[in-house]
């Protein structure tokens, strides 16, 4: 539900609020946006989070709902928000709007992890954490090289300014 999600951002970032991230992908974003907006309009999430419904949810999404359309949509083509677009050339020179953020790859970590459920569930919190960071890193090992196979790393200039 709504307020429980809220909840538990709350209880993320309690002690440590300025590190509230930009953007919030979650399938039912517009609700939980709806539920902080009239139940405490003076939240601080309001002030430094963007929460957006990731593209595969957002399709199912009504288009008659404003909220959503607005504040919700993860690829906003009207300018309002210029990091969730990238502006790209194709081979002819022909420039077009794309995503910025795959927020499938989300779902799809997601199903990957749904098919560890039953170990995960019988493990100890210690073993449960270990595992998680193992399957972390293979996972981010195999996007690096999906990455890299396709030409898109982040340049060296990138790595000195960061």
């Amino acid at each position: 539900s709504p307020p429980a999600r809220e909840q538990i951002l709350d209880s993320i970032w309690a002690d440590h609020p300025e590190s509230r991230p930009n953007f919030i992908a979650y399938d039912d974003a517009c609700s939980l946006l709806r539920h902080i907006v009239t139940q405490n309009p003076n939240s601080p999430w309001l002030a430094t989070t963007r929460f957006i419904v990731d593209v595969w949810h957002y399709i199912g999404h009504r288009a008659t709902d404003i909220l959503c359309g607005l504040w919700c949509n993860p690829a906003p083509l009207n300018g309002s928000q210029p990091d969730l677009i990238l502006v790209k050339e194709d081979a002819d020179g022909t420039t077009y709007q794309t995503r910025a953020f795959n927020t499938e790859t989300a779902e799809q970590l997601n199903s990957w992890l749904n098919g560890f459920g039953s170990q995960l569930r019988q493990m100890s919190d210690v073993n449960y954490d270990l595992f998680i960071h193992v399957l972390m890193m293979l996972y981010g090992e195999r996007v690096e090289a999906r990455v890299r196979d396709k030409g898109l790393e982040l340049s060296e200039e990138f790595w000195q300014e960061a």
